[in-house]
Parts: structure tokens; C-alpha cells; sequence
């Protein structure tokens, strides 16, 4: 089963989401506004009780799930979502857009929306005409269709459409006849020119009224930010935010942070979800000169983040899944000014060509990281290309001036490698992080959880609620429980990594508007999610960590409104979970395989490109990609230094030649005769590995890969690409091979006890909750949220993540496990195993060697997941010796 790893932050500073009540007010009388007035009677998300203050809240009454209460379960199965379109630009024909912002206004209607990141309160309409430049997606474009995009800054006059290749999403444009900002194509947006020529003509004056009240507003933001950067006092800086906000006051740690960033401190950045953390790169891009990087680990949570960005500050991105002259025109729109945040994704961070562009005069005035935990190896959520991001290093190549990292969770030990990998003193950490005192948490016991999951949602209070979450852990138990629901009558989408971005585009669109009530979702849901009303966050699965249950329980409440969260637990998925963390584990002999590899007898010192194809490599040493990235990336920035890593290729090249006989352009061609001579001849063409070709050549990848499209251009050549591959230089070679092998398996084997130990520390919790707990802190039946508070409390603040006290709940061993080892040895007597391998087989978790399709039928498949890893792997080994000793013999 597959499952989402993505890590989760807040994407905005406030909601733009209708409010929570099932009757909201009608919109006001027509009328044409020019000018957004302040509403004092709209409540802002930003005015809160004191932190310190506890507020009465009533604990909600808890639904009876032994008791269907006459609830109507049917039992319909019908392939879930029957009636999606196949085509996006056919759906969004056939029906009216739910996430259009202007849907459920008069047609006559000419309004001014309040700021795209404030909350869109019933009587908030929107004008057509003053969408800002950084949204993406079918609603910016179908509503720049109707009406000429405004006249911003002049960077954001240019519209700063950022162009991206997702699933072939947002690739087909046309111009304005209006303007020179590009949009999608609708067939609707032409209806409506050839029959609303009067009425365009209206939209028109109120577009250059808006135009000259922006160019006003841009004055007054450029000399209040030229202010705030000769002098940041609070006054200053509060004068900014409203003028870019619209607020009149920061909330808690943000000033601070502001501060720390325009005076050149690197900051360290705790607050919870939904704090405003973009707030605090926003306004510091706006004062400081030259461009602000945001790294970011998600092509989702890039583009929320983007079209989140206030209209007076121009920005793009620059991600993997853009094509190379999408690329390109992001690059030539830096130098020419255009841009003042670029969101990158760590990856291309550190790609040469990003490197080169910025060491051609392009200034950065800072860096901020987002999801900075995923750079500590012991945080919930590590990432190996996250593990590059190290303060020496990017100033040494970037010049950078100071850093801001920002996260939702991180322990006292995540902190401490976080800070130190980017040079952050102590002083300047930022921390808040708790669970906010609206909401209140609730934990049961669950052996049918779809059943009981129904009930819940259509009991008190949840059956009066119009905003629910319910995480999984698998994607395959998404579509399962997202289609039971909607046989039950309950309006739900489902949301994972492997579906259709512009899906995923659409669900969560739908979601904030409130056109359906559930969303279904691993934890790749969330990632920038601008909607501040969810009633309800419920855990369907288990949550890996107390970080990660933090994170996704602070998605509800966030307009501060009691709010309600729901951990459903059951052993079996414990164990499933326990199991599948083992999937990443590396034996020392296997260390020493790949090494030997990476520094073999032929591989030289004086800056050739070597090459692993990831698929092949990680079949042949038994280890999955990211495991394959990450030992690579701790011989790139350990003590020494062992390698260079390059940008990932797809290394292997088929060239065809079509106008020039090979032979004869060989001859006019130096790197044409070194493709020749080295390359193998398939059916007539010409297959090469692109690094060798390179280092032949003396010359870089890069160039000669410009080379064969130049050739292609011309009508030469032909080519096909495959093989993706992790590329690398060598920069020394150990002295002693032995010593680093077991250096590396040491470190690869504590992050993987920690990850199981997070998982251990959340059970143990959930586990207190609902069998120790007396109740002596205020918990009741199944409402525990003082207790839940108090440990999540003591975990964050002690020095060592785990508490010393626990221990895995489990059986230790079996009587039957030493036979049943022995047994599926001579079953298998043809195939050659390690002791990790076999127990991953008994534990029922595949590997790149040993996958899924094939051994998933054995008969020993999963029989051993409740039993602890260690003395199933104990087992395994001694079977295996005796089996080598008998062999001998």
C-alpha cells in the first residue's frame, strides 16, 4: 500500500474561506466600490484571547459508537467519484466552477475584493478586475478572461504567471486582448466578450479607476518600505502591514522575527499552524533590495504560497516540473527585476545552472526555509536533499546574508541540529508551539473503524458541521473510506499524492468553499490550505509522531472557534505502521557494496561525473531511493568530503540521425565523433551513457546536452533520454574504507530507531489516554484534552525526543517463529537472502529486491508484524548461519 511522507505547514497569514454558519448572510445591494473600506464589524481571525488565557469551553458531547442511534448504514458499493470528468476544461464547461470567486454574485455586480489572503466573510465580494497577479489556477485565469488585469507594480503589470507543467496542467494560454498577461483559454470567457460588450466596457472604467488607486498604493507601499528599512521601529512596521495586509497589529513572535531578518539575524521560527509564519518572509522581501528565496519541499505548498502572496509583491517559482525555457523565463524574469520571492524546491536549489544565474549579479537579501525540521536526520519528517542546506555552504556559494527557518513542530533536539546547520544563535529563536486552547481532543478504542467513524461524523456535534478532515495513512484506505461515506449520504472527496494535480486542485478549492463537507486525505493535505474554519481534524489512522499529530490537529480552529479533534486507535494498525518504518534499514555489508561502487579502482579525482541509476542501483543493493540520496548526501557534507553531488540526469541517450550521415558529421563535430566512438549501436542508432560521453569529451553534461539540442534545432539528430540517475564528483577517497562503512550504518541505524520510537511515543499517549487516565486533570469518557496538553507539553520541552519509560507493547516472540523461518529458507532454497530481507518478508513489507507483486503470495507474508523487529532479524540470522553451515558441510 502506498502512503504520503509529506510534512505540513500553514500557507497564509489569515482565511479566505466562507464562514462557518449553515445560513450566511445574503451580499449587500449592488453597487460599484473603488476603493476596499475597512468593515469594523468584521471579525479578524488576528484578535484572540491572551495566550495564557484558558477559556471555559464546554466539552462536546461525545457520540455513543456501540449504538448506531437508528442510523442508516447502507452497504452500496459504486466505483467512488463515477461521475469525475475526464477532462478539466470539459468539467469546468459543464458545469459552473464551485471555486469561482464571482459564481454566487449578480451578473451586474461590479465589486472590490478585500485582500486575497483575508477572510472572505458572507457580503466580501470580489472584483474581477483586481484578482493580484500571483494566483494560479483556472479561477485566476476564467476571471481574467472577463475582465483586463490591473495595472500593479510595475513587475506585477507583467502579471507574474508563473508557468507549470503538472500533469499538463495550465499549459495552453492565449494573450488578453486587454493586456499582455497570459491566461487559460475558455470558451466561456468568449461567450461572454461576444455577448457583454456593454457591460465589458463597464468593467473597463472601473479597471482603470482601480488601476490609478493601485499605482497610489504602490507609492505609499515603496516609501513605507523604504521607511521601515532605514528605521524598523513597531510604528513603522505596523504601517506596513496595513498597508500591505490590511491589518493593524502583528501577532505573537512575528514583529520579532520581521526585525531579526531586515537587520541581517538569522532567525529560528516556531509557531503553530496557522501563526502567519509567511508573513514574517513577506514584508522583509518587500523592504529588503534583491530577491527572497523561499525553499520549499512541495510543488503544492509552492503554488498556495504563491497565490497567497499580497498583490503588491511579485513572485514565481522555480520547481522540477517545469520544462527548460519555463525555466529559463523565470531565470530572465529575475534579472530583469521582475521578482521579489522566488519559491525553489531544496533540489534546484543547489543545481548549477540556479547557482550560475545568481553568481551573474543577481543580489539575494535572504533565505527562509520552509519546513526547516525536514534538516534534522532526528525529526519526524527528514529529507536528504534538505540535509544540503547548511549555512557554510550556501553562503559560500550565494553570498547570503541570513537565513529565517521556519516549522509548525520541532523538538529541543531537531532545533538544536537545525540551528546549528544554519548557524542560528540562540537568542534569536522564536518558539510557540502548542496546541491552540479552542480545540478540544478526544481519543477511543476502535475495532470497526469505518463503522464507527460514520457515527461520529452523524452525531452531535459533528452533524451540524460543514468542515471536516479525516486523515489516513494509506492511500488505498482514502478511496475506501472517502467512498463509504459517500454511500452513506456524506459529501466527500479524497485526497493523495498519486491523484491529478488539477484533482487535487479542484478538491481542495471545493473544500474551502464549502461545496463539500469531508475531504479524505493522507498528509499530503494541508500543504498551504487558506482556510481558517475547519470544524473538525479526525485521525483515522494513527499518527507517525506527536509532531505530525500536532500539525494536522492545528488545521482546525484557526478563526479561533471551539473546534474538535478525534484519534480513532486499534493495535493492528500499530503494528502495520511499526512494521512498515523498518522498510528504510541498511545492513553494514551493504554499506560496503555501494561504497566499493561509488570508489572504485577507476574512478579518478580530477572532476569526472560518475553516475547511479536509481532504479537499478536500488534493485541491486536492496535500498530504496531516498535511502540511496541520503547516504550519498552524508559523503557530501560530513567531516571530509568525500563527493560532489551534480543535478540528477537521466544518463542514458539514444541519438538518431536523420539529415547528416554519423560518419560525415563526425568529422565536422568533435563531440559527434566522441559519441561515435564510444557509444553502442542498436538497430542503426547510437546509445551512450551521457556522463562518460562528458568526461571523454572534457567536457561538462550540461554542455553537452546543449549541444544535442542544438543538433536537434538544426534537423540533425533525434534523441531519447532514460535512466534517471543520482550524478556525482569524487573529491577524496577514504583512507579507510572499513571505518566509513560503519560510521555510515551506525547513523542510518539511529534514524530509523528514531522514527520508531516517535511512533512508539504517540501510541503511548493515545494508549494513557484511553486506558491509564483517571481523569484527575479534567478528562472524561473520551474527551482528554488536559492530559493530551500536559504530554505533548513535557515532550517538546525535554531534551531527549523519547521517554525512557516506554516500551514496545507487543508479544517478544513466537514458538513457531525459529521453524517457520527454516521452512521458507528451503522453500526458497534457489533465491540468496540476508537476515533483513527475511524479516522484512515476515513482517510483510516489500523492498526494491523483493517486492511486493512477487513475495506478497508466500505463505510466511506479514505472519510476524506484531512480533518486535529485532528478535524476528535475530532469528533470521541464525537460521540463515545454520543454513550456510550445512551448505558447507
Amino acid at each position: 500500500m502506498a502512503s504520503d511522507s509529506d510534512s505540513d505547514t500553514d500557507g497564509s497569514h489569515v482565511s479566505a474561506t466562507p464562514p462557518r454558519s449553515s445560513h450566511p448572510s445574503l451580499p449587500p445591494k449592488s453597487r460599484v466600490r473603488v476603493h476596499p473600506i475597512p468593515n469594523p464589524k468584521r471579525r479578524h481571525p488576528q484578535i484572540r484571547p491572551p495566550e495564557h488565557c484558558e477559556p471555559d469551553h464546554p466539552a462536546f458531547p461525545v457520540a455513543n459508537l456501540s449504538d448506531l442511534n437508528g442510523i442508516s448504514v447502507k452497504k452500496i458499493h459504486r466505483p467512488l467519484d463515477s461521475g469525475r470528468s475526464t477532462s478539466f476544461s470539459s468539467l469546468v464547461r459543464s458545469r459552473r466552477p464551485s471555486f469561482d470567486p464571482s459564481s454566487d454574485l449578480p451578473k451586474e455586480d461590479v465589486v472590490v475584493p478585500q485582500h486575497a489572503s483575508q477572510s472572505g466573510r458572507a457580503g466580501n465580494r470580489i472584483n474581477m478586475a483586481r484578482l493580484h497577479p500571483n494566483w494560479l489556477g483556472p479561477e485566476a485565469h476564467s476571471i481574467s478572461s472577463a475582465a483586463p488585469p490591473p495595472k500593479y507594480a510595475k513587475s506585477a503589470s507583467e502579471g507574474n504567471f508563473v508557468r507549470l507543467n503538472i500533469n499538463g496542467y495550465g499549459r495552453k494560454k492565449f494573450s488578453s486582448r486587454y493586456g499582455n498577461k497570459r491566461v487559460f483559454s475558455s470558451s466561456a470567457s468568449r461567450r461572454y466578450y461576444r455577448g457583454s460588450a456593454k457591460k465589458m466596457s463597464s468593467v473597463l472604467d472601473v479597471s482603470t479607476m482601480q488601476s490609478k488607486i493601485l499605482e497610489a498604493d504602490e507609492e505609499l507601499v515603496k516609501v513605507a518600505a523604504e521607511e521601515a528599512r532605514v528605521e524598523p521601529s513597531d510604528e513603522k512596521l505596523r504601517k506596513l502591514l496595513k498597508l500591505t495586509h490590511g491589518y493593524d497589529c502583528y501577532r505573537e513572535g512575528q514583529l520579532e522575527a520581521i526585525r531579526n531578518v531586515i537587520s541581517g539575524e538569522s532567525t529560528m521560527l516556531v509557531l503553530p499552524t496557522g501563526a502567519g509564519k509567511s508573513l514574517c518572509y513577506q514584508l522583509p522581501a518587500l523592504i529588503l533590495p534583491g530577491v527572497a528565496l523561499v525553499v520549499s519541499p512541495l510543488v503544492a505548498l509552492m503554488v498556495d504560497q504563491l497565490r497567497q502572496l499580497p498583490p503588491l509583491i511579485p513572485g514565481s517559482l522555480l520547481t522540477s516540473n517545469q520544462t527548460v525555457e519555463e525555466a529559463s523565463e523565470t531565470l530572465q524574469k529575475l534579472h530583469e527585476g521582475l521578482i521579489k520571492v522566488l519559491f525553489i524546491s531544496p533540489e534546484r536549489f543547489l543545481n548549477t545552472e540556479f547557482l550560475t544565474a545568481f553568481r551573474n549579479g543577481l543580489s539575494i537579501s535572504f533565505v527562509a526555509i520552509d519546513e526547516a525540521h525536514c534538516i534534522s536526520e532526528w525529526s519526524h519528517n527528514f529529507r536528504p536533499s534538505y540535509l544540503r542546506l547548511r549555512a557554510s555552504l550556501l553562503r559560500s556559494m550565494l553570498n547570503i546574508p541570513c537565513f529565517v527557518a521556519m516549522t509548525a513542530t520541532a523538538t529541543t533536539q531537531t532545533l538544536h541540529d537545525v540551528m546549528g546547520a544554519l548557524e542560528i544563535s540562540s537568542r534569536n529563536l522564536i518558539k510557540s508551539c502548542k496546541i491552540r486552547e479552542n480545540l478540544q481532543l478526544f481519543v477511543t478504542i476502535n475495532d470497526n473503524r469505518l463503522k464507527d467513524l460514520l457515527i461520529l461524523i452523524k452525531s452531535s456535534p459533528m452533524v451540524g458541521m460543514r468542515s471536516i478532515i479525516v486523515y489516513c495513512k494509506f492511500q488505498a484506505e482514502t478511496e475506501l473510506v472517502s467512498r463509504y461515506l459517500c454511500d452513506n449520504n456524506i459529501s466527500a472527496k479524497v485526497y493523495h499524492s498519486n491523484i491529478l494535480s488539477k484533482d487535487r486542485i479542484r478538491t481542495q478549492e471545493l473544500f474551502c468553499s464549502n461545496k463539500i463537507r469531508v475531504v479524505v486525505a493522507t498528509v499530503a493535505f494541508g500543504m498551504g490550505l487558506n482556510k481558517s474554519d475547519v470544524d473538525a481534524v479526525i485521525h483515522y489512522s494513527l499518527p507517525e509522531s506527536l509532531e505530525e499529530y500536532v500539525q494536522e490537529t492545528g488545521r482546525a480552529g484557526r478563526d479561533g472557534r471551539l473546534s474538535y479533534c478525534h484519534l480513532f486507535i486499534d493495535n493492528s494498525t500499530y503494528y502495520k505502521l511499526r512494521s512498515l518504518l523498518y522498510s528504510d534499514g541498511v545492513d553494514e555489508y551493504v554499506i560496503t557494496k555501494l561504497l566499493s561502487e561509488i570508489f572504485a579502482k577507476d574512478t579518478s579525482l580530477d572532476g569526472n561525473i560518475y553516475s547511479l541509476v536509481k532504479e537499478s542501483a536500488s534493485c541491486k543493493f536492496d535500498m530504496k531511493e531516498e535511502v540511496l540520496l541520503t547516504v550519498l548526501t552524508l559523503l557530501e557534507i560530513g567531516e571530509v568530503q568525500y563527493i560532489q553531488l551534480q543535478p540528477h540526469l537521466n544518463v542514458t541517450c539514444t541519438l538518431y540521425f536523420h539529415k547528416t550521415s554519423p560518419e560525415v558529421l563526425s568529422c565536422k563535430d568533435v563531440l559527434v565523433s566522441a559519441i561515435i566512438s564510444k557509444s553502442e549501436k542498436k538497430h542503426g542508432h547510437f546509445v551512450f551513457n551521457i556522463p562518460s560521453i562528458a568526461n571523454y569529451a572534457s567536457t561538462t553534461t550540461k554542455d553537452l546536452l546543449d549541444h544535442i539540442r542544438n543538433l536537434k534545432y538544426l534537423g540533425e539528430v533525434t534523441y531519447d533520454l532514460k535512466d534517471p540517475a543520482f550524478c556525482f564528483a569524487i573529491v577524496k577517497k577514504p583512507d579507510d574504507l572499513c571505518s566509513l562503512t560503519t560510521h555510515l550504518t551506525k547513523r542510518l541505524s539511529e534514524i530509523e530507531k528514531c522514527k520508531v520510537q516517535k511512533l512508539d511515543e504517540m501510541f503511548n499517549l493515545a494508549h494513557f489516554a484511553t486506558k491509564e487516565c483517571k481523569g484527575i486533570d479534567g478528562c472524561s469518557s473520551s474527551m482528554h484534552t488536559p492530559c493530551i496538553r500536559k504530554m505533548i507539553s513535557e515532550y517538546f520541552g525535554r531534551n531527549n525526543d523519547v521517554h525512557p519509560d516506554f516500551s514496545f507493547r507487543s508479544p517478544q516472540s513466537s514458538p513457531f517463529l525459529h521453524s517457520d523461518i527454516k521452512v521458507f529458507l528451503q522453500g526458497n532454497s534457489h533465491t540468496n537472502f540476508t537476515p533483513r530481507a527475511v524479516t522484512r518478508i515476515m513482517y510483510g513489507i516489500p523492498s526494491p529486491a523483493f517486492p511486493y507483486a512477487t513475495w506478497s503470495t508466500c505463505h510466511f507474508w506479514g505472519r510476524y508484524s506484531e512480533i518486535d523487529f529485532s528478535v524476528v532479524m535475530k532469528a533470521a540470522t541464525l537460521e540463515l548461519m545454520d543454513r550456510v553451515k550445512k551448505c558447507g558441510n
